[in-house]
């Protein structure tokens, strides 16, 4: 193009962009003009350049004959602390030996972009800036530059990104250079060559059976399996592998060996910093509060939140929920950790979280009771990568389908490790009904004032769809009567349940049957449903010690997983499930041995028939944990026309779910404050926090003015326990639901409060992690650049709960000019632009469901 042509162009849409702002002023909340505006003014800045480049003239001369990719890397390099002519070289010349010459006999020196030493001039890392022929500079690096100076890392940068080689990498991870958004301090890389060096010293190694390993009462034996768990994993992890799966059954001690394996890397330094991750926070207070806890005096663990992360980033060991990770995870170095270990990891890591695994560049490994496989739903096409993300085995290495260690179920309870149990079917007439023909009706009650509602039509619920939106009293009735007949009184009972609403009505069905006497809490029953931490866990310790109510548990799935109470007599199913893992789960709550109250096997009771149909033979159940995975777009199927409008009936419940519970909890005493709607909540808080004299909220409030102070753990504490005082019965748990934050620590939302920093907007949140998603898969410059400017209309539409097509992209005239034709953007894409977007919506599917 020449520069007349340019400047017409500029001209042109300087004209249009006036006119895009003057409809901008008019709509000032239009998501489309605000983006037609930002990337106009883009490609209007992108034409000035053009047009400054065609004007003929000198090329200036850059500092030290540096090219402006050199100068911005050397920028970055000294904001770090490397020192030019010292540890930071550039462009120094290197002879080649007289042997090196024999390896390249037509190269007699070289001289990198950039060569990063230590004090003592061994070299460390190499940098190649130029990217223009990408295959030919990181043949280059591997092959004559790792050859002939020896480092350990090696980047490869240009003016879109940073691409980063370990050279200790091994096995199938180690191929590829991986994306990285910094590079690392020279602490860091002696670090890690100190490791490395430990590492290939193959020094014996003990391992603390204190922990895990050792003689265990419980079972009158060593849990031997526990050290040739840790044994393989560490041989694994100094052999180079990337990627290790553990398979141990609930009740085996997978925390322990985890713990002990933590210490065993950090003891031999083999390791600095690990990161722990679990899916709830009740699993994270208990990873911290009952498993590192052991190896607190030479190692300090933490649960990390979004508000103490640098405080606490020198911690040896990281706990954090994977909710959190999600907020955080980008501002995080990518080579920070060492180690990750992702507890029950067929749960935490789904198609868009795989990008928060991916982001760090070091070993992992999975440790679950019910590794899944992932197959595509019969008839549809979904994505191989897709279906590698969700199943355990391939996610963590283990494309043979076999873990790099297996204890399951069976194997548990045939050495006597873990209790065996005994199946009993229990269905009613209604349930058996429900099975065969499906229960009909035309009316249900209000579950408030229990007036009749005429469904203006008959309606007809089979087992699988009876207690979400319909409850049956009578069936609730029934069941507890079965618990009555099956159990000793004061035996302890957990109870599954189909739903929040249906949990209240069995507990309050159960304390019924045994007469519960309601003038004190705890009940014979409870139900662990709250979004109330603190709550769940006064009733979960209630229920731990043997011989005190509640006896029976009424929960949907916060007991389900990482729950340990050996007393449990009696698992019982009141709800179905096609899920073989959750299944398992839900029997592990049972199987740990109990010498103290007696207990070496326990009872399922089974009110829906699962057992049945989940095969079980006694020890678990041989069918495989398999998760049938639908397209992204697959259309979800619509319900009936004559149900009424509601949360759930009684047959026919109002639902908790849009509602905050406050409570009182002194000791063993729980008083329920009241049920109010969120928005009352937040008026509450925010005053208080405005408003209050107590001299602890205070003092946060001065502190907050200053910016990025982050709180001690101390002063977390006391907001937290100001939280639950009268007058605001609220606690963290109920402001992350309020907030619709999951991620949010109490101190997010005191600023939030005080107007100081305000909690992301679902927009905001997908923005950042889209910019790091392009920045940490291998995408060209140019892909990057379209991506980028893509960026603004796939994030509105994400956010707002649109899909997007390709039609949304090239149908539009301006992103059309600013990004090119859908064939020229395609073919930067190598043909695969429609799987790009494809990925895109999969992976902030997710996010923006989540966030929104």
């Amino acid at each position: 193009m020449n520069p007349q042509r340019t400047a017409s162009l500029i001209k042109a849409h300087e004209e249009s962009l006036k006119r895009y702002r003057e409809e901008l002023a008019k709509n000032p909340s239009s998501l489309a003009y605000r983006g037609i505006v930002k990337n106009t003014e883009e490609y209007i800045e992108e034409l000035k350049e053009q047009l400054e480049q065609q004007k003929p003239q000198a090329k200036a001369k850059l500092i030290n004959e540096a090219t402006s990719t050199d100068i911005r890397i050397i920028n970055m390099l000294q904001a770090i602390g490397w020192r030019a002519g010292d540890t930071l070289l550039y462009q120094q010349e290197y002879k080649l030996t007289t042997e090196q010459q024999k390896q390249f006999p037509h190269i007699k020196s070289i001289k990198p972009d950039i060569v990063l030493q230590d004090l003592n001039g061994d070299v460390l890392a190499v940098i190649e800036n130029k990217l223009s022929d990408e295959r030919k500079a990181l043949q280059k690096l591997r092959m004559v530059y790792s050859a002939i100076l020896k480092p350990r890392f090696l980047y490869a940068c240009s003016v879109e990104r940073i691409l980063f080689y370990d050279n200790a990498w091994r096995g199938l991870e180690a191929g590829e250079f991986r994306q990285v958004t910094s590079f690392m301090r020279l602490e860091d890389m002696k670090l890690k060559v100190e490791q490395q060096r430990k590492i290939i010293s193959n020094r014996e190694i003990t391992i603390d059976t204190t922990i895990a390993g050792g003689y265990d009462p419980t079972v009158g034996k060593d849990r031997y399996y526990q050290l040739q768990c840790i044994h393989t994993l560490v041989d694994n992890y100094k052999a180079g592998k990337q990627k290790m799966l553990v398979h141990m059954a609930t009740g085996l001690g997978k925390t322990r060996t985890a713990v002990a394996l933590v210490k065993t890397l950090l003891s031999y330094g083999l390791v600095k910093r690990v990161l722990f991750v679990v899916d709830r926070r009740m699993l994270a207070k208990q990873a911290v509060d009952k498993g590192f806890s052991l190896i607190s005096k030479d190692f300090p663990s933490t649960w990390i939140t979004t508000s103490n992360f640098k405080t606490h980033k020198h911690v040896s060991i990281h706990v954090v929920v994977i909710d959190t990770l999600e907020m955080i995870y980008s501002d995080i170095p990518s080579t920070f950790y060492d180690l990750i270990l992702v507890d029950e990891c067929h749960r935490s890591i789904n198609v868009s979280r795989s990008l928060i695994f991916d982001h760090f560049l070091c070993p992992r490994i999975g440790m679950t009771a019910t590794p899944r496989i992932a197959i595509a739903k019969e008839g549809s096409e979904v994505p191989e990568e897709d279906l590698s993300i969700i199943d355990t085995y391939r996610l963590f290495g283990c494309e043979t389908g076999e873990p790099d260690f297996k204890f399951d179920m069976d194997r548990g309870i045939q050495e006597g490790f873990l209790a065996p149990y005994k199946p009993i079917e229990l269905l009613s007439s209604l349930i058996k009904e429900a099975e065969e023909s499906g229960i009909e009706f035309d009316h249900v009650l209000d579950p408030q004032d229990r007036y009749e509602i005429v469904l203006g039509g008959e309606k007809k619920l089979k087992l699988e769809q009876l207690n979400r939106k319909f409850i049956s009293e009578e069936n609730c009735l029934r069941i507890a009567e079965e618990i009555k007949k099956n159990t000793q009184w004061g035996e302890k009972v957990l109870l599954f349940g189909v739903s929040q609403a249906h949990c209240i009505e069995l507990a309050k069905a159960v304390n019924k049957v045994f007469e519960n006497d309601y003038s004190e809490k705890p009940y014979y029953a409870e139900t662990i449903i709250s979004e109330n931490n603190e709550l769940n866990e006064t009733l979960k310790a209630w229920f731990e010690k043997p011989y005190q109510k509640p006896y029976v548990a009424v929960s949907v799935d916060i007991m389900s997983t990482g729950v340990d109470i050996p007393c449990v007599r009696f698992v019982s199913f009141a709800a179905l499930t096609k899920s073989v893992g959750r299944y398992i789960q839900m029997l592990g709550r049972g199987t740990r041995l109990d010498p103290k109250t007696g207990k070496f096997s326990f009872t399922v009771l089974d009110f829906v028939g699962l057992c049945r149909r989940m095969e079980d033979n006694g020890r678990g159940t041989l069918r495989e944990n398999t998760k049938v995975v639908k397209p992204a777009n697959a259309k979800k199927s619509s319900s009936s026309t004559n149900t009424p409008i509601g949360e759930y009936f009684l047959i026919e419940n109002p639902d908790p779910a849009h509602l905050i519970q406050r409570v009182e909890i002194h000791g063993d005493s729980i008083n329920i404050i009241d049920n109010i709607p969120i928005d009352q909540a937040k008026r509450i808080f925010e005053q208080a926090v405005n408003e209050s004299p107590n001299s602890t909220i205070s003092n946060l409030r001065e502190k907050a003015q200053r910016n990025d102070y982050q709180p001690t753990d101390l002063e977390i504490e006391e907001l937290i326990n100001w939280l639950s005082k009268p007058q605001i019965f609220l606690d963290e748990g109920h402001l992350q639901k309020m907030y619709d934050y999951p991620e949010g620590s109490a101190w997010d939302f005191l600023l939030h409060a005080l107007g100081k920093k305000k909690i992301p907007t679902p927009k905001e949140r997908i923005e950042k992690n889209y910019l790091t998603y392009i920045h940490t898969y291998d995408f060209t410059d140019d892909q990057i650049k379209v991506l980028e400017k893509m960026k603004d209309l796939f994030v509105s539409n994400i956010a707002s709960k649109r899909t997007i097509e390709v039609k949304d992209i090239f149908g539009n005239p301006i992103y059309e000019r600013l990004i090119g034709s859908f064939d020229n953007v395609n073919e930067k894409f190598e043909g695969h632009f429609n799987k790009i977007l494809s990925d895109l919506k999969q992976t902030f599917g997710f996010s923006a469901k989540h966030a929104a």
